[in-house]
């Protein structure tokens, strides 16, 4: 039976996004093609339909997500902004809180995939790419919630509040068994961010 276009992009969907649930919840070598189209609903054959393997699945989702959390960091500010609160702290605090830590599987898949990049060359591409939309995003609200920030200096400013925050992270729940410790890093993480832009 054919299918239509829409419903054509509708499985498409479904399946970056079930994979990007499964790859960040269980790593990329954790998680088969059958798994993915168990998980959006469809057959194994569907899947070669939409990608040629599952690693170019892999570097698609990986930009998605990280495209998605970019526009998500952007709406997270601005609510900061129309409630009166510092937009830069608020995106802080949401990205190092313990929901985050204790969710990777609808986290930020830089923070859960991002290690993966040095074993595997081709999903660098596509996490480069959703990395980008990131420190853009954080260029940008540095703009208007740190305007004192000279244009030249926020990429860099950028650049160390996203290695705190996903370093932060990446180690708080490497630490998962020692809570206190877990902790203490996602508050440190966050420390650290802030500072990042005080010295302008």
């Amino acid at each position: 039976m054919k299918v239509n276009r829409t419903t054509l992009a509708e499985h498409r969907a479904a399946i970056l996004a079930q994979a990007g649930q499964l790859f960040r919840r269980r790593g990329i070598a954790g998680v088969g093609v059958a798994d993915i189209t168990a998980a959006a609903g469809l057959t194994h054959g569907a899947f070669y339909g939409h990608f040629p393997s599952k690693q170019a699945l892999a570097a698609e989702s990986c930009r998605d997500s990280l495209l998605a959390a970019a526009a998500r960091w952007r709406r997270r500010a601005a609510r900061a902004a129309d409630a009166g609160a510092d937009p830069l702290a608020a995106l802080i605090d949401g990205y190092l809180s313990r929901s985050h830590r204790d969710t990777p599987e609808i986290g930020c898949a830089l923070a859960t995939l991002g290690p993966e990049t040095t074993r595997d060359p081709d999903l660098r591409a596509g996490l480069a790419a959703g990395t980008n939309a990131l420190l853009s995003a954080l260029v940008d609200i540095l703009a208007t919630s740190r305007p004192h920030i000279a244009p030249p200096d926020r990429p860099a400013v950028a650049l160390a509040i996203l290695s705190a925050m996903n370093g932060g992270l990446i180690l708080a729940r490497a630490l998962a068994d020692t809570p206190d410790q877990s902790s203490a890093a996602l508050i440190a993480a966050a420390a650290a961010a802030r500072r990042a832009a005080e010295p302008f």
